[in-house]
């Protein structure tokens, strides 16, 4: 698998759009396009930033080898992240692709409101 695929594949599991993932790396969502279909790589001053809010080392962001870091618990996940980021991880674990709208938002909650009720 290629670095691009392995940002790719990172960023979706982390429920990052391109855009969110370029404004916390201070860059356009066209560069991040770029590094996932690899037509360039990222800077070196990026490649760590990178592997740090992909939650990969940078080894196996470079490399593909050894296992990317230890997954964070629940809760550590659950306090870092904001609800539309935790709906959006969901979605895309269901085959959704990019973020959310705001109607999708509102009845995926709504869903999620009939669920617990029924219990």
């Amino acid at each position: 698998m290629s670095l691009g695929k392995r940002i790719r594949e990172y960023r979706v599991k982390r429920g990052l759009t391109q855009m969110q993932l370029a404004a916390k790396l201070q860059m356009t969502e066209a560069n991040i396009s770029s590094y996932e279909r690899d037509k360039s790589a990222p800077p070196s001053d990026k490649l760590n930033q990178l592997a740090e809010i992909l939650d990969v080392t940078l080894d196996y962001l470079l490399n593909g080898v050894n296992q990317p870091s230890s997954p964070k618990s629940l809760q550590d996940i659950g306090q870092e992240l904001t609800e539309e980021q935790i709906l959006t991880m969901a979605a895309h674990r269901l085959g959704h692709e990019g973020p959310l709208s705001g109607q999708e938002l509102d009845q995926i909650k709504l869903a999620l409101r009939i669920a617990l009720a029924k219990k």
